[in-house]
Protein backbone atom coordinates (compact mmCIF):
# COMPACT_ATOMS: atom_id res chain seq x y z
CA UNK A 1 0.00 0.00 0.00
CA UNK A 2 1.02 3.28 -0.54
CA UNK A 3 1.65 5.81 2.62
CA UNK A 4 0.85 9.37 3.41
CA UNK A 5 4.41 10.32 2.40
CA UNK A 6 3.96 8.91 -1.39
CA UNK A 7 0.74 11.16 -1.27
CA UNK A 8 2.76 14.24 -0.43
CA UNK A 9 5.62 14.28 -2.66
CA UNK A 10 2.76 13.49 -5.73
CA UNK A 11 1.03 16.83 -4.54
CA UNK A 12 3.97 18.53 -3.81
CA UNK A 13 5.44 17.40 -7.84
CA UNK A 14 1.97 18.72 -9.14
CA UNK A 15 2.69 22.13 -7.37
CA UNK A 16 5.99 22.20 -8.96
CA UNK A 17 3.98 21.93 -12.73
CA UNK A 18 1.51 24.35 -11.47
CA UNK A 19 4.57 27.28 -10.64
CA UNK A 20 6.21 26.38 -13.88
CA UNK A 21 2.49 27.29 -15.39
CA UNK A 22 2.19 30.25 -13.48
CA UNK A 23 -0.83 28.46 -12.51
CA UNK A 24 -2.63 29.35 -8.84
CA UNK A 25 -5.46 26.42 -8.49
CA UNK A 26 -6.14 23.35 -10.33
CA UNK A 27 -9.30 21.42 -10.56
CA UNK A 28 -8.67 18.13 -10.99
CA UNK A 29 -11.70 15.93 -12.43
CA UNK A 30 -10.72 12.80 -13.77
CA UNK A 31 -11.07 10.09 -11.59
CA UNK A 32 -8.60 8.35 -12.04
CA UNK A 33 -6.06 10.98 -11.26
CA UNK A 34 -7.66 11.60 -8.67
CA UNK A 35 -7.13 8.32 -7.01
CA UNK A 36 -3.82 9.01 -7.90
CA UNK A 37 -3.10 12.12 -5.73
CA UNK A 38 -6.03 10.67 -2.53
CA UNK A 39 -5.67 7.37 -2.78
CA UNK A 40 -9.73 7.30 -2.92
CA UNK A 41 -11.11 6.05 -5.97
CA UNK A 42 -13.98 7.75 -5.79
CA UNK A 43 -14.02 11.46 -5.95
CA UNK A 44 -15.54 14.00 -8.15
CA UNK A 45 -13.05 16.70 -7.72
CA UNK A 46 -9.77 17.48 -6.12
CA UNK A 47 -8.89 21.23 -5.57
CA UNK A 48 -5.07 21.87 -5.33
CA UNK A 49 -3.80 25.15 -3.75
CA UNK A 50 -0.30 26.86 -3.64
CA UNK A 51 -1.73 28.81 -0.86
CA UNK A 52 -4.02 25.92 0.93
CA UNK A 53 -4.38 22.52 1.84
CA UNK A 54 -6.14 20.26 -1.05
CA UNK A 55 -10.12 19.85 -0.94
CA UNK A 56 -11.19 16.51 -2.11
CA UNK A 57 -15.05 16.90 -2.79
CA UNK A 58 -16.95 13.70 -2.97
CA UNK A 59 -20.58 12.12 -2.37
CA UNK A 60 -22.65 12.61 0.53
CA UNK A 61 -22.80 8.97 1.09
CA UNK A 62 -18.44 8.18 0.13
CA UNK A 63 -17.59 10.77 3.38
CA UNK A 64 -16.96 8.64 5.76
CA UNK A 65 -15.05 6.15 4.17
CA UNK A 66 -12.89 9.51 2.27
CA UNK A 67 -12.30 10.56 5.71
CA UNK A 68 -10.75 7.16 6.77
CA UNK A 69 -8.12 6.94 3.46
CA UNK A 70 -7.12 10.53 2.93
CA UNK A 71 -5.42 12.92 5.41
CA UNK A 72 -3.23 15.68 3.80
CA UNK A 73 -6.96 17.87 3.00
CA UNK A 74 -10.07 18.84 3.38
CA UNK A 75 -13.25 16.65 2.42
CA UNK A 76 -16.13 18.20 1.38
CA UNK A 77 -19.92 16.30 1.04
CA UNK A 78 -21.30 16.88 -2.19
CA UNK A 79 -25.38 16.34 -1.97
CA UNK A 80 -26.60 16.18 -5.34
CA UNK A 81 -24.56 15.26 -8.65
CA UNK A 82 -25.80 18.63 -10.54
CA UNK A 83 -24.57 20.66 -7.82
CA UNK A 84 -20.68 19.89 -8.66
CA UNK A 85 -19.93 22.90 -10.27
CA UNK A 86 -21.50 25.13 -7.79
CA UNK A 87 -19.91 23.45 -4.92
CA UNK A 88 -16.37 23.70 -6.67
CA UNK A 89 -16.79 27.22 -7.23
CA UNK A 90 -18.04 28.04 -3.43
CA UNK A 91 -14.87 26.12 -2.50
CA UNK A 92 -12.35 28.36 -4.79
CA UNK A 93 -13.72 31.58 -3.34
CA UNK A 94 -12.56 31.29 -0.32
CA UNK A 95 -9.08 30.50 -1.68
CA UNK A 96 -6.93 33.81 -2.01
CA UNK A 97 -5.78 32.97 -6.17
CA UNK A 98 -3.26 35.28 -7.67
CA UNK A 99 -2.49 33.65 -10.90
CA UNK A 100 -4.28 31.46 -13.52
CA UNK A 101 -7.16 28.48 -12.08
CA UNK A 102 -6.63 25.24 -14.30
CA UNK A 103 -9.67 22.90 -14.91
CA UNK A 104 -8.70 19.62 -16.89
CA UNK A 105 -11.05 20.42 -20.12
CA UNK A 106 -10.46 16.73 -21.42
CA UNK A 107 -12.93 15.62 -18.67
CA UNK A 108 -15.52 17.83 -19.33
CA UNK A 109 -18.33 19.03 -21.83
CA UNK A 110 -17.45 22.59 -23.60
CA UNK A 111 -20.79 23.83 -22.39
CA UNK A 112 -19.90 23.16 -18.77
CA UNK A 113 -16.39 24.70 -19.19
CA UNK A 114 -18.49 27.93 -21.00
CA UNK A 115 -20.81 28.30 -18.10
CA UNK A 116 -17.83 28.07 -15.47
CA UNK A 117 -16.12 30.20 -17.46
CA UNK A 118 -18.61 32.68 -17.11
CA UNK A 119 -18.57 32.60 -13.11
CA UNK A 120 -15.30 33.27 -12.53
CA UNK A 121 -12.70 36.21 -12.91
CA UNK A 122 -9.47 34.99 -13.06
CA UNK A 123 -7.31 33.46 -16.11
CA UNK A 124 -8.85 29.70 -16.59
CA UNK A 125 -6.60 27.60 -18.28
CA UNK A 126 -6.41 23.69 -18.97
CA UNK A 127 -4.31 21.14 -16.91
CA UNK A 128 -5.32 18.08 -18.49
CA UNK A 129 -1.87 16.80 -18.98
CA UNK A 130 -0.38 17.68 -15.46
CA UNK A 131 -1.23 14.75 -13.76
CA UNK A 132 -0.33 12.75 -17.14
CA UNK A 133 2.91 13.98 -16.83
CA UNK A 134 2.99 12.63 -13.21
CA UNK A 135 1.62 9.38 -13.81
CA UNK A 136 4.20 8.35 -16.81
CA UNK A 137 7.08 8.08 -14.35
CA UNK A 138 6.52 5.26 -11.78
CA UNK A 139 8.38 5.53 -8.07
CA UNK A 140 9.75 2.45 -6.83
CA UNK A 141 6.48 1.84 -4.63
CA UNK A 142 4.25 2.46 -8.11
CA UNK A 143 6.92 -0.34 -9.52
CA UNK A 144 6.65 -3.04 -6.63
CA UNK A 145 2.92 -2.66 -7.05
CA UNK A 146 2.87 -3.15 -10.32
CA UNK A 147 4.92 -6.02 -10.62
CA UNK A 148 2.62 -7.54 -8.12
CA UNK A 149 -0.17 -7.19 -10.28
CA UNK A 150 1.61 -8.84 -13.11
CA UNK A 151 2.52 -12.28 -10.92
CA UNK A 152 -1.22 -12.49 -9.99
CA UNK A 153 -1.92 -12.09 -14.32
CA UNK A 154 0.59 -14.93 -14.88
CA UNK A 155 -1.24 -16.64 -12.76
CA UNK A 156 -3.72 -16.58 -14.92
CA UNK A 157 -1.90 -17.03 -17.68
CA UNK A 158 -0.49 -20.70 -16.72
CA UNK A 159 -4.10 -21.63 -15.38
CA UNK A 160 -5.32 -20.86 -18.63
CA UNK A 161 -2.44 -22.93 -20.38
CA UNK A 162 -3.26 -25.81 -17.86
CA UNK A 163 -6.44 -25.64 -19.86
CA UNK A 164 -5.27 -25.59 -23.15
CA UNK A 165 -7.36 -28.80 -23.99
CA UNK A 166 -9.62 -29.81 -27.05
CA UNK A 167 -13.41 -29.25 -26.34
CA UNK A 168 -12.74 -26.65 -23.52
CA UNK A 169 -14.83 -23.61 -24.50
CA UNK A 170 -13.29 -20.32 -24.91
CA UNK A 171 -15.70 -18.92 -21.69
CA UNK A 172 -14.69 -21.81 -19.63
CA UNK A 173 -10.37 -20.53 -20.64
CA UNK A 174 -11.37 -17.21 -19.36
CA UNK A 175 -13.26 -18.27 -16.13
CA UNK A 176 -10.17 -20.11 -15.61
CA UNK A 177 -7.83 -17.80 -15.81
CA UNK A 178 -9.79 -14.74 -13.94
CA UNK A 179 -10.93 -17.34 -10.91
CA UNK A 180 -6.88 -18.13 -10.70
CA UNK A 181 -6.16 -14.11 -10.37
CA UNK A 182 -8.58 -13.63 -8.22
CA UNK A 183 -7.25 -16.61 -5.95
CA UNK A 184 -3.89 -15.37 -6.36
CA UNK A 185 -5.05 -11.46 -4.82
CA UNK A 186 -6.16 -9.55 -7.56
CA UNK A 187 -9.14 -7.12 -6.47
CA UNK A 188 -10.38 -6.69 -9.91
CA UNK A 189 -9.21 -6.90 -13.21
CA UNK A 190 -7.74 -5.12 -15.87
CA UNK A 191 -9.87 -5.45 -18.27
CA UNK A 192 -12.32 -7.79 -19.38
CA UNK A 193 -10.34 -10.91 -20.68
CA UNK A 194 -9.41 -11.62 -23.95
CA UNK A 195 -9.60 -15.10 -25.82
CA UNK A 196 -9.76 -15.96 -29.28
CA UNK A 197 -9.21 -19.08 -31.20
CA UNK A 198 -8.95 -20.37 -34.20
CA UNK A 199 -9.89 -17.90 -37.16
CA UNK A 200 -11.03 -15.99 -34.31
CA UNK A 201 -7.82 -15.28 -33.39
CA UNK A 202 -7.20 -12.61 -36.05
CA UNK A 203 -9.28 -10.71 -34.18
CA UNK A 204 -6.81 -8.31 -32.23
CA UNK A 205 -9.59 -8.66 -29.52
CA UNK A 206 -11.46 -11.14 -29.56
CA UNK A 207 -13.77 -11.18 -26.72
CA UNK A 208 -14.62 -15.10 -25.27
CA UNK A 209 -17.54 -17.19 -26.86
CA UNK A 210 -18.92 -20.80 -26.65
CA UNK A 211 -17.21 -22.19 -29.53
CA UNK A 212 -14.85 -25.13 -28.33
CA UNK A 213 -11.33 -25.14 -28.75
CA UNK A 214 -9.93 -27.60 -31.79
CA UNK A 215 -6.70 -29.59 -31.88
CA UNK A 216 -4.25 -27.65 -34.02
CA UNK A 217 -6.03 -24.07 -33.39
CA UNK A 218 -4.07 -21.62 -32.35
CA UNK A 219 -5.26 -19.09 -29.04
CA UNK A 220 -4.39 -15.49 -28.00
CA UNK A 221 -4.79 -15.25 -24.42
CA UNK A 222 -4.69 -11.53 -23.30
CA UNK A 223 -5.91 -10.72 -19.48
CA UNK A 224 -4.62 -8.17 -16.62
CA UNK A 225 -5.08 -8.11 -13.26
CA UNK A 226 -5.74 -5.22 -10.24
CA UNK A 227 -3.63 -4.84 -7.34
CA UNK A 228 -3.31 -1.83 -4.85
CA UNK A 229 -5.77 0.13 -7.99
CA UNK A 230 -2.27 -1.23 -10.48
CA UNK A 231 -2.62 -2.69 -13.22
CA UNK A 232 -1.08 -5.51 -15.41
CA UNK A 233 -1.24 -6.07 -18.92
CA UNK A 234 -0.11 -9.70 -20.70
CA UNK A 235 -0.79 -11.59 -23.61
CA UNK A 236 0.38 -15.09 -24.65
CA UNK A 237 -0.78 -17.50 -27.29
CA UNK A 238 -0.28 -21.36 -27.57
CA UNK A 239 -1.63 -23.94 -30.18
CA UNK A 240 -4.21 -27.21 -28.89
CA UNK A 241 -2.33 -30.56 -28.93
CA UNK A 242 0.56 -31.12 -30.63
CA UNK A 243 2.98 -27.98 -29.94
CA UNK A 244 3.52 -25.58 -32.64
CA UNK A 245 4.34 -26.46 -36.14
CA UNK A 246 4.28 -25.28 -40.01
CA UNK A 247 2.99 -21.24 -40.57
CA UNK A 248 2.71 -20.50 -37.20
CA UNK A 249 6.17 -21.83 -36.27
CA UNK A 250 7.35 -19.27 -38.42
CA UNK A 251 5.20 -16.51 -37.06
CA UNK A 252 5.90 -17.18 -33.38
CA UNK A 253 9.12 -16.81 -34.46
CA UNK A 254 8.90 -13.71 -35.96
CA UNK A 255 6.82 -12.10 -32.88
CA UNK A 256 9.62 -13.40 -30.50
CA UNK A 257 12.36 -11.74 -32.46
CA UNK A 258 10.14 -8.50 -32.75
CA UNK A 259 9.71 -8.15 -29.09
CA UNK A 260 13.52 -9.01 -28.75
CA UNK A 261 14.94 -5.88 -30.64
CA UNK A 262 12.06 -3.72 -29.58
CA UNK A 263 13.04 -4.55 -26.20
CA UNK A 264 17.09 -3.78 -26.48
CA UNK A 265 15.80 -0.53 -28.25
CA UNK A 266 13.97 0.80 -25.29
CA UNK A 267 16.05 3.21 -23.31
CA UNK A 268 15.65 6.58 -21.18
CA UNK A 269 15.50 9.69 -23.89
CA UNK A 270 14.42 7.36 -27.03
CA UNK A 271 11.40 8.67 -29.06
CA UNK A 272 8.55 5.73 -28.42
CA UNK A 273 7.74 5.51 -32.31
CA UNK A 274 11.32 4.24 -32.82
CA UNK A 275 10.37 1.14 -30.67
CA UNK A 276 7.61 0.99 -33.04
CA UNK A 277 9.40 1.44 -35.83
CA UNK A 278 12.18 -1.06 -35.02
CA UNK A 279 9.87 -4.39 -33.92
CA UNK A 280 8.05 -3.55 -37.18
CA UNK A 281 10.84 -3.81 -39.58
CA UNK A 282 11.49 -7.33 -38.59
CA UNK A 283 7.31 -8.20 -39.43
CA UNK A 284 7.97 -6.33 -42.71
CA UNK A 285 11.07 -8.63 -42.90
CA UNK A 286 9.12 -11.98 -42.53
CA UNK A 287 6.25 -10.59 -45.01
CA UNK A 288 4.08 -10.21 -42.57
CA UNK A 289 4.29 -6.28 -42.01
CA UNK A 290 0.08 -5.82 -43.42
CA UNK A 291 -1.32 -8.31 -40.33
CA UNK A 292 0.69 -6.19 -37.60
CA UNK A 293 -2.32 -3.39 -37.89
CA UNK A 294 -1.77 -1.59 -34.37
CA UNK A 295 1.27 0.09 -32.41
CA UNK A 296 3.50 -1.78 -30.27
CA UNK A 297 2.54 -0.79 -26.80
CA UNK A 298 1.33 1.80 -24.25
CA UNK A 299 1.52 2.86 -20.95
CA UNK A 300 0.59 0.80 -17.97
CA UNK A 301 0.35 2.11 -14.30
CA UNK A 302 -3.67 3.24 -12.59
CA UNK A 303 -5.12 2.80 -16.38
CA UNK A 304 -4.33 -0.38 -18.29
CA UNK A 305 -3.58 2.03 -21.19
CA UNK A 306 -2.01 5.44 -20.58
CA UNK A 307 0.84 7.17 -21.95
CA UNK A 308 3.41 6.93 -23.32
CA UNK A 309 2.22 5.72 -26.31
CA UNK A 310 4.62 2.88 -28.14
CA UNK A 311 3.22 3.53 -31.94
CA UNK A 312 4.24 5.03 -35.04
CA UNK A 313 2.65 8.13 -34.42
CA UNK A 314 3.53 8.67 -31.22
CA UNK A 315 5.41 12.42 -29.67
CA UNK A 316 6.25 10.79 -26.48
CA UNK A 317 10.16 10.60 -25.11
CA UNK A 318 10.51 7.85 -23.54
CA UNK A 319 12.13 8.61 -19.34
CA UNK A 320 13.60 6.27 -16.78
CA UNK A 321 10.32 5.02 -14.54
CA UNK A 322 7.98 4.16 -17.73
CA UNK A 323 6.08 1.24 -17.59
CA UNK A 324 5.11 -0.21 -21.05
CA UNK A 325 3.74 -2.70 -22.92
CA UNK A 326 5.88 -4.63 -25.76
CA UNK A 327 2.97 -6.46 -27.82
CA UNK A 328 3.39 -7.32 -31.19
CA UNK A 329 1.20 -9.31 -32.97
CA UNK A 330 0.14 -10.94 -36.27
CA UNK A 331 -3.62 -11.33 -37.82
CA UNK A 332 -4.23 -12.94 -40.74
CA UNK A 333 -8.19 -13.16 -41.52
CA UNK A 334 -8.97 -16.72 -41.73
CA UNK A 335 -6.19 -18.54 -40.54
CA UNK A 336 -5.47 -16.57 -37.06
CA UNK A 337 -3.47 -14.50 -35.12
CA UNK A 338 -0.15 -14.51 -32.65
CA UNK A 339 0.23 -12.17 -30.38
CA UNK A 340 2.56 -12.01 -27.32
CA UNK A 341 3.05 -8.84 -24.84
CA UNK A 342 6.05 -8.09 -22.52
CA UNK A 343 5.73 -5.30 -19.51
CA UNK A 344 8.64 -3.57 -19.65
CA UNK A 345 10.30 -0.84 -17.21
CA UNK A 346 12.44 2.06 -18.82
CA UNK A 347 15.85 2.68 -17.30
CA UNK A 348 18.52 5.10 -17.91
CA UNK A 349 20.77 2.23 -18.88
CA UNK A 350 18.11 0.64 -21.20
CA UNK A 351 15.14 -1.38 -19.46
CA UNK A 352 13.71 -4.26 -17.33
CA UNK A 353 11.67 -6.62 -18.72
CA UNK A 354 8.93 -7.22 -15.86
CA UNK A 355 7.57 -10.92 -16.56
CA UNK A 356 8.81 -13.82 -15.27
CA UNK A 357 7.35 -16.35 -17.44
CA UNK A 358 8.85 -17.86 -20.84
CA UNK A 359 7.18 -15.80 -24.22
CA UNK A 360 6.26 -19.29 -25.28
CA UNK A 361 4.57 -21.49 -23.03
CA UNK A 362 4.48 -24.81 -25.06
Amino acid sequence: MLTSLSFKKRFSKLEGLMDEENIDLSIILQATNIYYLTGFPRGRALIVSSSSAPILIVPELEYEEAKSIFKLGEIVSLKRRGELANLILQCIRRIEIKGKIALELSTIPYNSYLNFKGKISKELVDCSNLVRKLRMVKDEEEINLIQKSLRIAEKGVEAAFQNLNEGVSEIELAGEAEYAMRKAGAEAFSFGTLVASGTRSAYPHGTPTSKPLHKNETVIIDLGAKYCGYCSDITRSGVVGNGIQGRFKEIFDCIVEAISIAVDEICEGIPASNIDMAARKIIEHYGYGKYFNHGLGHGVGLSVHEAPSLSSQSGDILEKGNVVTVEPGIYIPGFGGVRIEEMVLVTSSGCKVLNSIPRILQ
